[in-house]
Formats: C-alpha cells, structure tokens, sequence
C-alpha cells in the first residue's frame, strides 16, 4: 500500500504544468526534472555562461506560471559552487494565480547580508500547485551596480498574486445552518466539499515529502 502511495505522489508531480523562469535567465530547461529538490534536477555547472549581473540591493524576478494557481516562494543562496542551501528568504508563500508572465519589480537584499561587487548568489523559485507537487527552478546571479535589469515587468492580464490571509474562526458545534447547508451569520462555510483542495495539498505535499526521503 505504501508503494502505491509513494507511486501516486511521484505521477501527481510529473503531471503538474511546469514553470520557466524568465529573469534571471534560469540555470536550465528542467523541465524533464522540475520536480527535484533544489534546483529543478540542473547542476549550476550547466548555467557557467549565463549567470545574469543583477543589482546591489536587489532586483526583478520573473517567471512563466502554467498553473490556475500556485504557492510561489523565492530564496536566495549565497556562493558560487553548486549553491543547495537558499536561507534567505525573498518572498514569503503567497498564492500566485493564473497563467502567463509574473513578474516583481525588485525584491530586496537584506542589508545584513554584506553582499557586494562581484558576489554570486543563486535565486530559487518554487510553485506548489494545486496537485500539492512541488516544483523548482534556480537562477544564478552576481551582484553588480552595473546590473540594467530586464527590459520590462509587467504581469500578463489575469495573472497576479494573494497573500495568505488569518482563516476565519471555525462555527461552534451548536451552530445552526440554514437551509441550503451554510452556516449562519456570514461565517466561512469550512465543510467538506471547501476543504478538499486544501485536504488534496497537505495529503498530496506531505508524499511527496516521503517519497523524497526514502
């Protein structure tokens, strides 16, 4: 039974829409291994010719979507040599929804970091669709106050982004409904049938996260 779990989890990855990244110009076409942990299953040996010169104190990030919507996350790791540790975080997971361009203007370098002239860094994007799948993609940069950035930023009509909002309070257990099943009073209807895209991710999220492991 077990296999078959793990067997499921790996078929949800490998179905999921893929994503490129734009700017920086990504390590690789990884789409054959998106799947892989950090960087998409590409080794920053194949990116030594298009590491992308990118500002001081930060810069744009843009990326190809091809999901109805996606927990989107972006961290940076310092070092030039096969970076696999990204600690710093650039963007705290949102929902990013709808297919086409997204792009943000300029993420910013912490100041704590020190980063200067000629540093390297690698920027790691990740979508965990609908599915619960995770994929990954990695950009490799050197800073640089020469760095123009990209020619424009704009986001496709209907692509776009939410932040993650405090869930609203469960109904009690006394709560009445009314005759169509909802509850009362303007509450959030957590039944089943709203539940399940969340139930599919975490179920679907925490496989994958064994299969990784085994």
């Amino acid at each position: 039974m077990l296999k078959v779990l793990v067997s499921i989890a790996l078929l949800l990855q490998l179905a999921t829409a893929h994503f490129a990244v734009q700017y920086p110009y990504w390590r690789g076409n990884s789409f054959a291994t998106q799947y892989m942990r950090p960087c998409g299953g590409v080794n920053q040996s194949v990116s030594h010719g298009n590491r992308t010169l990118w500002p001081l104190d930060g810069g744009a990030v843009s990326f190809t979507p091809g999901h109805p919507w996606a927990i989107t996350y972006v961290n940076l790791g310092l070092g030039g040599s096969n970076t696999t540790a990204f600690t710093t975080v650039l963007v705290h997971g949102f929902n990013q929804t709808g297919n086409g361009t997204f792009c943000f203007p300029k993420l910013t370098i912490p100041s704590s970091l020190g980063v200067k002239e000629g540093d390297t860094a690698s920027i790691q994007v990740i979508q965990i669709s609908e599915t619960g799948s995770s994929l990954y993609n990695c950009a490799d940069i050197t800073f640089s106050a020469n760095a123009s950035g990209p020619s424009a930023c704009i986001n496709s009509t209907g692509v776009g982004g939410k932040a993650f909002e405090a869930a609203a309070a469960c109904p009690t257990a006394n709560a009445s409904s009314n005759a169509t099943g909802g509850v009362k009073g303007g509450a959030t209807n957590t039944g089943p049938d709203n539940l399940y895209p969340y139930v599919t991710l975490f179920v679907a999220s925490a496989l994958a996260m064994f299969a990784y492991n085994m």
